[in-house]
């Protein structure tokens, strides 16, 4: 587990030795430990869509609460999580390339009026080292009007940036910091992180925010 503070921001994320987070059991036994009652996940199905807290009936991929002391979070391995704050109310955000791609940034932003403040954190997640696509990812960079400065190619392969396009679509919105933990989720933190594509298909790492 790693445990931050910005302001009045806590975010937590969770590693491999806190458990499989998607075990409603073994979440809550860590929630307790970390002295939460509860945690608001929503029911993530790749989407570009955000909603507020208290309407999590349909699928979502990230929640938005302006109330202190509630904490919501997303479920990843390999895909980020993107925690967005003018430090009075706060979004987060589960961003595979799907939901990136179509636009789960632009819609997360859309809850806060004022964007020159914002204060944004990704998570550990899959980076350029690892993120091999194929051509049909490639392809789907021009139906999404993608930039391919994000695409890099390496000894006849091609692997793609997550982390600096969501960068980029951060800091075209007007959000003036970010803190990128700058850990691949599947080669970095000692294999300490749950990643999909190193074959942990039912687990996943916890990553939950609330502002106090």
């Amino acid at each position: 587990m790693k445990r931050y503070k910005f302001k009045n921001l806590n975010i937590v994320y969770t590693e491999k030795e806190d458990g499989n987070m998607k075990d409603k059991k073994i979440r809550e036994n860590f929630l307790k430990k970390i002295g939460l009652k509860y945690i608001y996940i929503p029911k993530q199905e790749h989407t570009n869509i955000v909603a507020p807290f208290v309407n999590m009936s349909a699928p979502a991929d990230g929640l938005y609460t302006d109330l202190k002391k509630v904490p919501i979070g997303v479920l990843t391995a390999d895909c980020m999580a993107i925690v967005i704050t003018d430090f009075k109310s706060l979004v987060v955000l589960h961003a595979g390339w799907r939901g990136l791609f179509s636009g789960i940034i632009e819609n997360g932003l859309k809850y806060f009026k004022e964007k020159s403040s914002l204060f944004a954190y990704i998570s550990p997640s899959i980076r350029d080292c690892c993120f091999e696509v194929d051509q049909n990812f490639i392809e789907r960079l021009e139906e999404y009007s993608i930039d391919k400065k994000f695409l890099i190619e390496k000894n006849g392969k091609y692997y793609f940036s997550l982390q600096d396009l969501a960068l980029e679509k951060l800091k075209r919105n007007g959000v003036s910091e970010v803190v990128d933990e700058n850990i691949c989720s599947k080669c970095g933190n000692n294999g300490n992180i749950f990643s999909y594509r190193n074959g942990d298909i039912d687990e996943r790492i916890l990553t939950l925010a609330y502002l106090e």
